[in-house]
């Protein structure tokens, strides 16, 4: 792994080195420091890269860690090898001592590795939490952007933690779907529509995308705004009632 690296020398960052790293640094990292403070084992980190100072090469101060889509089995793309497959970048964190333009540096670098190590991806996606801005990164980076959806996130008034929507209706995980739905029943949490910027960066020129066509890229802006979830509650009650007895 040592070799695979990259080196660059710049006037504002100081010279770095982005190299790969272990699955276990890098969801330390993200677990500790990212403000989601989430890892999903299930599909993050099939690689990931981390930045170093180069007069310092033992000392992480950021990863990029690249994984499967939500839904990797989803049809939304075309290219003519069986075998292709579009990676995420699920998470990326950098200390704050590396200063403006890290990200971008860490993005270019990895992408590179990326494209040394598994020739069957043929596009990266991303998306920018719209809490945080549009994804200004992305632009620097040479993404593509392909439109904006809403996704709901949910915040526990007692803890503070944030969970994203899907897990209230993904029945498969049935311990967090009971701890998360109960919640929800006796009134834990407050709603916040979110919008969510969709990135692609293609490595292939007979990759097509077909959810969207390509979008001028979107003013800056950031946005969170509280609603109302209308779900069906009876049919919440008896998911939870059929698991609590399917455990028996």
């Amino acid at each position: 792994m040592e070799e695979l690296r990259i080196i660059k020398k710049t006037s504002s960052l100081g010279d770095l080195v982005i190299k790969p790293v272990e699955k276990k640094l890098a969801k330390e990292m993200i677990v500790k420091n990212h403000y989601s403070h989430k890892w999903n084992d299930s599909g993050f980190g099939i690689y990931n890269f981390g930045i170093f100072k180069l007069d310092e090469p033992d000392r992480c101060i950021g990863v990029a860690v690249y994984g499967l889509m939500k839904n990797p089995k989803a049809k939304i793309f075309e290219h003519p090898r069986d075998n292709a497959w579009m990676c995420e970048l699920n998470r990326m964190w950098i200390a704050d001592e590396l200063g403006m333009n890290a990200e971008t540096v860490l993005i270019g670098a990895s992408i590179k590795l990326l494209k040394r190590i598994d020739s069957n991806i043929v596009a990266i996606q991303s998306f920018a939490d719209g809490r945080l801005g549009c994804g200004t990164i992305y632009k620097a980076a040479n993404f593509k952007y392909y439109g904006y959806h809403y996704t709901k996130f949910l915040e526990n008034k007692r803890t503070g933690e944030v969970i994203h929507e899907q897990l209230f209706t993904n029945s498969t995980n049935t311990s967090g779907y009971m701890r998360n739905n109960l919640s929800y029943l006796i009134g834990d949490f407050t709603t916040y529509q979110v919008k969510t910027y969709r990135y692609i960066y293609p490595l292939c020129k007979h990759f097509k995308f077909n959810l969207k066509k390509e979008q001028p890229f979107p003013e800056y802006e950031k946005s969170s705004t509280k609603v109302q979830w209308e779900r069906n509650t009876t049919l919440i009650k008896e998911r939870l009632i059929n698991m609590i007895y399917t455990m028996k």
